[in-house]
This record gives structure tokens, C-alpha cells and sequence, in this order.
């Protein structure tokens, strides 16, 4: 999957915080108070938009490829990776049907085994 980048704009406000802002997708903004977290808070709030917008089939502008910054701001590249993100925020169970020899299920409950446990850090160490 390809991974949008998107130019974000930094800036330093009255009250010692970083607003973040994104001009090509307005309302797409995060605030951090320091400076080092800007870009892991950028990230956040660019990905928690796109996947938000894609969910309700809104269009996504494409990303700029210059920004006009005013004096004391900065710009910061930014890139989605979606699929990192959606892997550790959204953990919403799914329900699947799975099908399994009787022995693994009769000896899974003798044991006191959760399958559904059992299957998620199975499938966890696979994917990883």
C-alpha cells in the first residue's frame, strides 16, 4: 500500500505549545508541547483523518508539494502509514467463524484455553 506524505505546518504558540496543522485537509490539526513529539502527533492526527475520511467515502485532497509558511513557522513531512496505525488503534473485535479438528477443541476447553485468545496471538506472531 502506498503511503500518503503530506506537508504539515508547525508553529510555536503564545502559550509555549506547537499547534500542527495540515492546509491541504482542514480541520486536520494536533498540538504537542514539545517540539520532538511534533512529528509523532502529526502522524496521528493525519492518519486518524485520512482513515476517518475514507470510512465515510469523503474525498482526500492530494498533498500539496510546497506550503507557504509565515515567519516562526515550520514545515514538517508527514507520512501515513495507515496500515501501522489502524494495526495499533483499532482494535474493534471482528466475529469469524474458524473451523478445527474435535480434538483441538475438546482438548483447548479441558485445558481451559480461549480460542479466540489462542487464535489472535497466533495470527499476531504470524503478521508481525
Amino acid at each position: 500500500m502506498r503511503q500518503p506524505v503530506y506537508l504539515a505546518r508547525v508553529v510555536r504558540t503564545a502559550d509555549n505549545w506547537y499547534a500542527i496543522d495540515f492546509p491541504d485537509l482542514p480541520g486536520t490539526h494536533a498540538q504537542c508541547r514539545d517540539l520532538k513529539d511534533a512529528q509523532r502527533e502529526a502522524e496521528n492526527s493525519l492518519c486518524s483523518f485520512l482513515l476517518a475520511a475514507k470510512q465515510v467515502g469523503e474525498d482526500i485532497a492530494a498533498p500539496s508539494s510546497s506550503l507557504k509558511l509565515e515567519p516562526g513557522e515550520m514545515a514538517v513531512i508527514v507520512t501515513a502509514d495507515l496500515e501501522a496505525y489502524q494495526r495499533q488503534h483499532d482494535t474493534r473485535p471482528v466475529r469469524k467463524s474458524v473451523s478445527l479438528p474435535q480434538w483441538m477443541a475438546e482438548g483447548a476447553e479441558k485445558k481451559g484455553i480461549s480460542l479466540s485468545k489462542a487464535l489472535q496471538e497466533a495470527l499476531r506472531a504470524r503478521l508481525a
